[in-house]
């Protein structure tokens, strides 16, 4: 079984899918059992998929842009 620390270790490759099967399997148990872990690799899921939407440049960042994404994924 695996503890939250791995858990959020393998943060990344648990949301981009990049596992053997036997990790899978293991993290698969563990967010059956642990709701932190689910509700952490939810908001990374979030996190990840708002982070892919906004543009990239060298400009400053238009926080109220980054909120209103995140508020508009959460609907």
């Amino acid at each position: 079984m695996l503890t939250c620390r791995e858990m959020s270790e393998l943060g990344s490759d648990i949301i981009e899918g990049d596992l053997r099967l036997s990790t899978r399997w293991a993290v698969f148990m563990h967010l059956k059992m642990c709701p932190r872990c689910t509700l952490y690799i939810k908001q990374l899921k979030l996190t990840s998929a708002v982070l892919q939407q906004l543009p990239l440049n060298t400009e400053a960042v238009d926080s109220a842009a980054i909120l209103e994404k995140l508020q508009e994924r959460d609907k």
